[in-house]
């Protein structure tokens, strides 16, 4: 399997970055690590045992003594630890600040203030710096002592509840949706803010939070709602969608699954020699019929493989695809093509870890792998001490 392994450090589109990382989890680690596969330097500031994810991690799994959720999303730094409630140590990275042009934080808001380390005190060694703080539900507001957590903002915001069939609970997102929509608009914030300091020469804070770039996701649905006041039922049948037409939808087959998406039902009919999708010929026919449509194509489906009805599928043009399994996933030949899974070094490099590589492809300044996961405190004396 072809795999991008780690490479000489080379310039990236943002090698002229400097990135001081206060984050822990996902949000936060997510979009500081985009930043480092795209060249910029990033300092991880952890407290001295070390950030919450290097202890904790989903169905607590381990690779080379590291977790995985940890190594998922920490690749590309250097990491310090630090005792942020120590005044002098608070100073000496103020003292440092001008070296920087980002500080991201997503500890709950007030935090950073409390320890003298909030925008206002950096700003003051440095007033270019931009400073991006991320939270549950926002810097204020009535929930701004409350926990974010993924699956509690799928919850809040509606999302959790479009997913599932009728008379059954709501289904939560098999990953963490929130968390990495809102790391990708952490780095939308930070690169516009440069963008920003580059024209004026100021810097300022930016504020993200889980719950608003969850709502943010739903933009479609939120439309529908907000202008026809109510949302279609949850389907009882396994289509995948409560908004899609017939014959949008999950199908079993004899060997595995099928998905369906927008196709008009009498091209799919033509594909698999089922004349009596014709009469559906409308987007208003292939939502009123769509559960008898669903049915119908489920018989069908069940009968043959999944490979022979792909091959007759797009031979007309449908839109389909197979339900891979990570199993057919790591051996995809698109995939591999992508060079989407990358072998990175832990620490001092004489283990590494297989993980989903940086999914940018630039033809000058290609994302790279320019440093590992770093040890707890491997890089503490070259920051602090030498100020490197």
């Amino acid at each position: 399997m072809e795999e991008r392994q780690a490479e000489a450090p080379q310039a990236g589109p943002l090698s002229h970055l400097r990135i001081l990382d206060f984050t822990a989890l996902v949000q936060g680690p997510l979009a500081t690590q985009i930043l480092g596969d795209l060249g910029a330097d990033v300092v991880k500031i952890e407290r001295p045992e070390g950030e919450w994810s290097r202890h904790w991690g989903i169905a607590d799994g381990h690779t080379h003594g590291q977790t995985d959720s940890f190594l998922a999303f920490n690749r590309n730094k250097r990491s310090v630890t630090a005792d942020l409630k120590d005044e002098a140590t608070r100073e000496r990275i103020l003292a440092l600040s001008g070296e920087f042009d980002v500080v991201v934080e997503n500890f709950r808001p007030g935090v950073m203030s409390r320890l003298g380390l909030g925008y206002e005190e950096f700003a003051q060694h440095n007033p270019a710096i931009i400073f991006v703080s991320s939270s549950g539900y926002g810097q204020s507001g009535p929930y701004v002592t409350r926990p974010g957590q993924d699956m509690l903002i799928q919850a809040m915001t509606g999302m959790l509840y479009l997913a599932g069939r009728a008379g059954e609970p709501p289904t939560a997102a098999g990953i963490g949706i929130a968390d990495q929509y809102t790391a990708l608009h952490i780095v939308i914030g930070i690169l516009a803010a440069v963008e920003h300091r580059r024209h004026t020469g100021r810097g300022q804070k930016v504020e993200l939070n889980l719950f608003s770039c969850a709502i943010s996701a739903q933009q479609q649905e939120l439309t529908y709602y907000l202008n026809h006041g109510g949302i279609p039922a949850r389907p009882a049948e396994n289509h995948g969608s409560i908004w899609a037409t017939a014959p949008f939808g999950l199908y079993p087959t004899a060997d595995g699954g099928i998905a369906l998406a927008m196709t008009p039902c009498p091209v799919v009919g033509r594909a698999l020699d089922m004349p009596e999708l014709a009469r559906y010929d409308t987007n208003a026919l292939m939502l009123e019929y769509r559960a008898e449509i669903y049915a119908a194509l489920a018989a069908k489906l069940e009968t043959g493989t999944t490979a022979q009805w792909m091959e007759a599928l797009l031979a007309y043009d449908v839109w389909c695809a197979p339900v891979q399994t990570y199993d057919d996933l790591v051996k995809d030949p698109q995939a591999i093509h992508n060079q989407m899974f990358w072998e990175v070094p832990i620490g001092d490099g004489t283990a590494t870890f297989r993980t989903p590589g940086s999914p940018f492809v630039f033809s000058a300044t290609p994302a790279a792998l320019h440093r590992g996961v770093p040890d707890l405190g491997e890089h503490t004396g070259q920051v602090l001490e030498d100020g490197e």
